[in-house]
């Protein structure tokens, strides 16, 4: 999928220029630009070694610039664990020239040859000892030109050091998230939802929400309807004092079909097996379930209009801000705030949407805050997932496989979604990793009676949930180990170390029969990492389910910042075993009934593992890829796996921590 253009639409982003990625400061420090965002993942911390290594400065003196959308270049969005692969080698690039023009800047004034010089501590230095810093090399005549081919440094091998720029300010309270944000004359709003997506609204009668003390404008601006006050309370208030009829929701979009694989003649592969296996596994809706609920600030003037947000697509919301003003995007600045735990809900800008609506009705910044309430009814699930898996077994050996894969798209309710992007969100790892025989998958992509959106590693995990389970009860029906019988099956080298990897670091062939106690491994290729684990799981009561621990094997090339990668992966294994064990939105009659934290459990510190082991098994040299989603993939099925070896329940629905028993296969 190719980038967006600055205009909107899809086409090349802008060739890239040094002076858009790497500054140089009067007092010697490296500023480094960006338009990803920070939420969590590391970046800024890992964007600033790999300029720091490239250039040849210290770590602590380069600063890193990201999203604001006036300072940085043009970037698609923070997504797809794509930040250290694409940005990362283009600020590496960027660099790279820089330290050239460097170069070559020294080499003019000291009448010397380039290949004789070197940089090295914010400076370029001479084999006779002689330096210039790079602020007198640039004053007057900044860093400027395309980035061109460049003679990149040999990557080195990372220090695993625990370096986390911002987290003091984490941990200390001093980050600024959009509910902090403050400015002169900012009030604060509200808006008025529709029972439904995409109801429009046929009437608006006001019984007393203009009266109420406090109360600056009623809004409505076509099917929008919101409330201004001085206070968040008084807004509410005024909503509440609104009556609202609302039409029906439009119809449902027709399902899109997409055939992900088929190879021919599975037809005739099933009609003439005989050892065939099939089963059926459904995931359901969940909740992104950020500790903190979506808010922003907009500030509507006639010159123009600034935005706080946690979003993930600091750019695609400039885009959106302007096209709902009907103003140049060069008049719409987004500066993006601290984020409070995303995995995708950043991609979708609802509250600053409803922010600028308002602050475009009353002429001041206006705050707007959902509550929690709002933030499980309104927001995107992550979409279903039903999947019905067949294949043929002959002497052990996969020889026919065909996959029927329902779930929904992971856009917007009603929004229109090229085939071939429902093909790369929807059918994310659709089609298994190993030597099949003949085989098809078929996705169908149903829109829900709610909405949908990205979720971290958007089908993925579903997906090898469904796969990774069906591979281990072949393995069974084989009356082979899980491991081995994967390992026969698989011709990615990569794959195999990490699947090897596990093994040997589990004790995997030392683990004895022990009663409610059992193994479980799954595995998978996301974004080109290759990732392994092993879960150990303990059942009680025949019911009751206990993750002990998790070892995982990951191969994501060069590690930038192993520190920061680790974090990422032992997250999204905490994040992956919650959905799995206790996460389910309800959905009654078309609409999300969940309201509250009660009706909707999310693992604590007590619901943790014990131990959780990461091992890298990079090949030095290896080009990096990501950390932020992998880790999250195969989390569902190895635990499911392990609850399998621990009680002889095949689970194939989730969550079942509370009740393995009802997670079963009907």
């Amino acid at each position: 999928m190719s980038a967006r253009a600055e205009r909107g639409g899809w086409g090349e982003p802008p060739p890239e220029r040094v002076e858009q990625r790497i500054v140089i400061e009067r007092d010697n420090t490296v500023t480094a630009r960006s338009g990803k965002v920070e939420y969590g993942q590391g970046i800024r911390a890992g964007f600033a070694m790999i300029v720091a290594e490239e250039l040849g400065v210290r770590f602590d003196r380069v600063r890193v610039e990201l999203g604001e959308t006036d300072r940085v270049p043009w970037d698609m969005g923070t997504f797809g664990s794509m930040s250290t692969a694409v940005d990362g080698s283009l600020l590496r690039a960027a660099a790279a020239v820089a330290r050239a023009m460097l170069l070559e800047r020294a080499a003019a004034r000291w009448q010397l040859p380039m290949d004789g010089l070197d940089t090295r501590d914010g400076a370029v230095v001479a084999s006779d000892g002689r330096t210039l810093s790079f602020a007198a090399l640039t004053a007057g005549e900044p860093l400027a030109g395309p980035v061109a081919s460049a003679v990149l440094r040999p990557m080195t091998e990372a220090v695993d050091q625990p370096r986390r720029t911002g987290a003091f300010d984490i941990v200390t309270g001093r980050a600024r998230y959009p509910g902090d944000i403050r400015l002169p004359g900012m009030v604060h709003g509200h808006a008025l939802a529709p029972p439904r997506s995409g109801c429009g609204l046929l009437a608006l009668v006001d019984r007393g929400a203009a009266a109420v003390s406090g109360v600056i404008a009623v809004v409505r601006d076509g099917d929008f309807v919101g409330v201004v006050a001085e206070r968040d309370e008084q807004a509410h208030e005024a909503l509440r004092l609104l009556h609202v009829d609302w039409g029906p929701p439009p119809p449902p979009a027709a399902p899109t079909q997409i055939e992900m694989r088929n190879d021919g003649g599975v037809d005739e592969a099933f009609a003439g097996g005989h050892g065939i296996i099939a089963a059926e596994y459904s995931v359901p809706h969940i909740a992104h379930a950020s500790i903190g609920p979506s808010a922003a600030v907009a500030s509507v003037t006639r010159d123009r209009t600034d935005v706080y947000a946690a979003t993930q697509r600091p750019f695609g919301l400039r885009d959106e801000v302007a096209g709902l003003l009907a103003t140049p995007p060069q008049r719409v600045s987004i500066h993006p705030t601290a984020m409070g735990g995303m995995y995708g809900r950043g991609n979708m800008n609802d509250a600053a949407l409803e922010a600028v609506r308002l602050s475009r009705a009353v002429q001041r910044p206006v705050m707007v805050q959902w509550t929690r309430t709002e933030e499980f009814q309104r927001s995107p699930a992550r979409p279903v997932l039903e999947a019905h898996l067949e294949a043929v077994l002959t002497d052990g050996t996969i020889t026919a496989w065909r996959s029927s894969i329902r779930t929904n798209p992971h856009a917007y309710v009603g929004a229109v979604v090229p085939p071939q992007v429902l093909e790369i969100t929807s059918g994310r790892n659709a089609v298994p990793a190993y030597r099949l025989g003949r085989a098809a998958v078929m996705l169908e992509v149903v829109p829900a009676s709610i909405r949908t959106g990205a979720f971290r590693s958007l089908a993925a995990a579903p997906n090898i949930f469904a796969i990774e389970s069906f591979i281990d009860e072949l393995a069974g029906a084989a009356g082979r180990d899980p491991i081995a019988f994967r390992l026969e099956h698989l011709d990615d080298p990569r794959l195999r170390r990490v699947l090897e990897t596990v093994r040997e670091r589990s004790g995997w062939d030392r683990h004895g029969q022990v009663a409610g106690r059992g193994l479980g491994v799954a595995c998978a290729i996301y974004n080109d990492t290759a990732v392994a684990q092993v879960a150990e799981v303990v059942c009680t009561d025949g019911a009751t389910v206990r993750l002990e621990r998790i070892w995982c094997a990951v191969d994501a090339g060069h590690l930038v910042h192993p520190d920061g990668a680790r974090n990422q992966i032992e997250g999204g294994i905490q994040q992956a075993a919650s959905w799995t064990l206790l996460e389910a939105l309800a959905v009654d009659d078309g609409a999300i009934a969940t309201t509250n934290w009660r009706d909707y459990p999310i693992a604590t510190f007590r619901d943790a593992p014990e131990r959780i082991d990461v091992v890298f098994t990079t090949t030095p040299g290896q080009r990096s890829s990501g950390t932020g989603e992998p880790g999250s993939v195969p989390t569902a099925a190895a635990i499911a796996n392990a609850v399998f070896a621990a009680c002889g329940v095949r689970v194939r629905r989730l969550p079942f921590a509370r009740g393995v028993n009802d997670a079963r296969s009907p």
